[in-house]
């Protein structure tokens, strides 16, 4: 190699060069093909394109701030909160997708889901496992967050995937169940409670207060 670096002529450097640089883009190229694979996103939404008015963002946090993911390497949560249809699911995945293209570890889950995925840990013994596997991610999006009631056995479940990563792990959230209404959802005031303080804690609240993105489009729009 020595030999090779002091008698290579400089077209012989830029050749090695070039081919070294093509070898990192595609194995980078590589690795964020696999970390959107590994995320289970259910679409493959970017911003290109997003409709952004009607979103109010909190004081003192903009869409500029949102998109740098500075709120990832915080440890911040992001509470997406609207009505059906709104934006809310593809602001998290973009988000999650941003997330991947800078090689952040990314777990995309509806919250039904994760709590059925969770029981079956449970049942089989290994849940540590399934809570290790998402310590590992840097940002989880837990999508259509208290769209369906959780019996107390599952608002446990979730309330240690939060406590987990209170302070370690970004949390995106979507919503459109009123934080007042967590205690209906959860069956437990106390359980809701406990999970609401570690979110909004270090949490942000982005509001959709515009119409439904379906409803808008919809082929029966005229009949509705």
């Amino acid at each position: 190699m020595r030999y090779v670096a002091e008698t290579a002529t400089d077209g012989q450097f830029a050749f090695f060069e070039d081919a070294l640089a093509r070898e990192y883009a595609l194995r980078h190229q590589s690795r964020i093909a696999r970390l959107k694979r590994q995320a289970n996103f259910p679409s493959q939404k970017g911003f290109d394109g997003f409709e952004w008015s009607g979103i109010v963002f909190p004081r003192g946090f903009t869409r500029d701030d949102m998109l740098s993911l500075a709120f990832i390497d915080a440890h911040e949560d992001l509470v997406l909160f609207g009505g059906s249809g709104n934006g809310k699911t593809h602001t998290a995945i973009a988000l999650g997708l941003l997330a991947c293209g800078e090689g952040r570890k990314v777990a995309f889950w509806s919250t039904a889901e994760l709590v059925s995925e969770l029981r079956r840990a449970n049942r089989e013994g290994t849940t540590q496992d399934a809570l290790r596997k998402l310590g590992r991610c840097d940002l989880i999006i837990l999508d259509e967050w208290g769209y369906l009631p959780t019996d107390p056995d599952g608002a446990r479940l979730l309330f240690r995937v939060v406590s987990m990563c209170y302070e370690r792990i970004a949390l995106v959230l979507t919503t459109n169940i009123e934080f007042s209404r967590w205690g209906e959802i959860f069956a437990d005031d106390d359980m809701a409670k406990a999970m609401m303080d570690r979110i909004v804690h270090h949490g942000r609240l982005v509001t959709y207060d515009r119409e439904s993105y379906r409803v808008k489009h919809a082929l029966m729009r005229g009949e509705l």
